[in-house]
């Protein structure tokens, strides 16, 4: 299903090179620049409340909440916002999906631990390779393959386009136990699970109301 392609060309996002990513730097670079404004900000929130088929997809996970705000079934491609709650969840992990970020408040330390193409939960990523501060403004593309993790203050907001799944699972590590799993995308997923997770109108709003406070959306 396609949703809030009104706001961005969907020709636009067809265009997207998730294969290299230099050219997906620059594309992504300016199509952030114009997503975080005050102005789309306001009315993808506006699209989100009044469509149902994007309201659904809003979900509360273990260390995030995160709103889809543009759904375009043809590219793969998704814009969220992420609204993170816990300052100490530092699980290394990999992605389904090749993403850019741009972070529109608050903060949080980045732990990039390098490239791994057939990563699984018995490979060995040894320490981090660089650690960085992401702030208001920062942003970067990351390949599907990247390990890395975050410690963020709560209620960081960044801002996400992600393209099309590459895997149906990614790993994610827990540093003090030494444990890994395999986490899945929604096609493998329980139905009754992706239900509880749902965030609902009222949570929606209050993530809307919590970018207002911030001077995200004015």
């Amino acid at each position: 299903m396609t949703a809030g392609n009104e706001l961005i060309d969907p020709a636009r996002l067809a265009k997207l090179d998730w294969e290299d990513l230099a050219v997906l730097h620059d594309q992504l670079s300016g199509l952030l620049d114009e997503l975080a404004t005050s102005e789309w900000l306001s009315a993808a929130f506006d699209q989100v409340l009044a469509t149902p088929e994007l309201l659904v997809q809003s979900e509360r996970l273990q260390e995030l909440d995160r709103v889809v705000l543009v759904n375009d079934a043809a590219s793969g491609v998704r814009v969220r916002l992420h609204v993170f709650r816990q300052r100490e969840f530092d699980r290394p992990h990999n992605h389904r999906w090749t993403f850019g970020n741009r972070v529109l408040a608050g903060s949080y330390r980045h732990y990039l631990y390098g490239d791994y193409e057939d990563l699984t939960t018995h490979t060995k990523i040894g320490r981090p390779c660089l650690v960085r501060d992401e702030t208001p403004g920062t942003g970067y593309v990351i390949r599907h393959t990247l390990v890395h993790s975050v410690a963020a203050v709560p209620d960081t907001t960044s801002l996400i386009v992600r393209g099309p799944a590459a895997k149906d699972r990614f790993v994610v590590m827990n540093n003090e136990t030494g444990d890994a799993w395999w986490q899945y995308g929604h096609q493998v997923e329980d139905e009754a699970e992706i239900a509880r997770r749902r965030l609902g109108a009222e949570k929606v709003t209050g993530i809307r109301d919590l970018l207002v406070r911030q001077g995200v959306i004015r």
